[in-house]
């Protein structure tokens, strides 16, 4: 569909292959550490000494955040959200200024490299996935997370915390808000998955360029421009320019710095975000290719399940739903999931499930795959997730009505609010 028939498959193929060749050998020393980090941390915290602490310390931090999401917060259950705004706000921040000064005084150093990556990213992606989740939240807050008297705070995860985790500020605000949610994974959308056949693992390499021209804002700006919606237009390029003059300046300063400790970040957020994004809409029912409750993924006692975000049908299905509520929604509209087999897993995560979809390994995918009527065996949940992530739709869109040369027509917006 356009405009990825200017693109051609070989060339993004090898574009989508060189981008993650960039990130992968100093990614592989961080994922190994990281995972160790956290295997080390389950290991200690699960200790029969460390009891008390499972129930006391989480507690202790709900009773300094409960009364400060009463005081500064527009909706008070979202105070979980500021222990985390808190430590994002300040730990990588200062990270970041230490390794810069470490490599003004002493030039390259491989060991102050990976601590402050390790540092940054956390116990098995901990504070990654904390920071970016943060940011998608806040890009979602239509009126900010905070009260009047504290709304400079609104653009805090967006334009401070974001930008270590490679986030370009405005970029969840406008374009995942003002394109993913319109057009919800539909050709129209800049970083469409729907046109690949989702069993080749050449497909997502295929999708790499897509989601980085969307990460970057150039797709965007284009889709933007083209529906003249000028203050959009501005808003996302006021954020590009900020982060990309940052880019600019610390290139200037040492392009190593700038490769290694700014640049690596932005793509591993472009690779890591765009596997999720993948994922999050692989699934397509043929008979019924806009069904959100197939399109969107659903994962039940998730292992990351940060504020809620493997609710992902709630997500887009009902986008007024606070997270907290996300469960007993899911709850409420059961019967609806269950009449169409809804893409619903249990107790597994996105990178496994990954890891499942890169391999072909739909035996396990199987085993995870939550069948609500009780009705399918395993033989037949293989077929039917092997079915659906072979259905490729084409340059007419799920619905049949996308002309050509209407990229990204208003009428073929789809607004959804169970």
């Amino acid at each position: 569909p356009f405009p990825w028939n200017w693109l051609p498959n070989e060339i993004a193929l090898v574009w989508g292959a060189a981008e993650i060749a960039f990130i992968a050998p100093l990614a592989a020393v961080l994922i190994a550490i990281v995972v160790l980090w956290f295997n080390a941390v389950i290991y200690v915290w699960r200790h029969p000494y460390f009891a008390k602490c499972k129930s006391t310390i989480p507690e202790l931090v709900r009773s300094v955040s409960r009364p400060l999401g009463k005081a500064l917060l527009q909706d008070p259950r979202n105070h979980a959200y500021l222990p985390w705004m808190v430590f994002l706000s300040v730990v990588p921040p200062s990270l970041f200024f230490w390794a810069m000064w470490r490599h003004a005084t002493y030039g390259f150093e491989f060991t102050t490299l990976v601590l402050y990556h390790v540092l940054r990213l956390g116990p098995r992606f901990r504070f990654f996935s904390h920071a970016h989740t943060l940011a998608h939240k806040e890009g979602h807050a239509h009126t900010g997370i905070f009260k009047k008297p504290f709304r400079a705070l609104n653009y805090l995860c967006e334009w401070w915390i974001g930008v270590f985790y490679g986030i370009v500020p405005n970029s969840y605000s406008i374009a995942h808000m003002k394109i993913h949610h319109r057009w919800h994974n539909d050709v129209d959308d800049v970083h469409t998955n729907l046109d690949l056949d989702r069993t080749k693992l050449s497909s997502f390499f295929i999708y790499v360029p897509r989601f980085t021209l969307y990460w970057m804002g150039i797709s965007p700006f284009a889709l933007l421009v083209k529906r003249n919606e000028w203050k959009l237009v501005a808003e996302l390029v006021y954020g590009m320019a900020a982060y990309y003059g940052v880019t600019l300046l610390l290139f200037i300063w040492s392009p190593t710095f700038c490769l290694t400790y700014w640049l690596f970040v932005h793509t591993e957020g472009m690779v890591l975000l765009c596997a999720i994004s993948y994922l999050w809409h692989a699934f397509v029912e043929e008979s019924d290719p806009g069904n959100q409750y197939v399109n969107s993924v659903t994962i039940l006692e998730g292992h990351d399940n940060v504020f809620n975000e493997d609710y992902h049908v709630v997500h887009h299905h009902s986008p007024s739903t606070h997270w907290t509520d996300a469960p007993a929604h899911f709850e409420k509209m059961k019967d609806k999931y269950a009449a169409v087999n809804a893409t619903i897993f249990r107790d597994t995560e996105e990178g496994m499930l990954l890891q499942m979809l890169f391999e072909n390994d739909w035996d396990k995918m199987a085993h995870h795959f939550v069948d609500l009527n009780n009705k399918l065996t395993h033989e037949e949940k293989k077929a039917l997730i092997v079915r659906r992530l072979s259905v490729v739709v084409g340059k007419d869109g799920r619905d049949g009505k996308r002309m050509q040369g209407e990229w990204g027509s208003s009428a073929t917006i789809r607004d959804f609010n169970d």
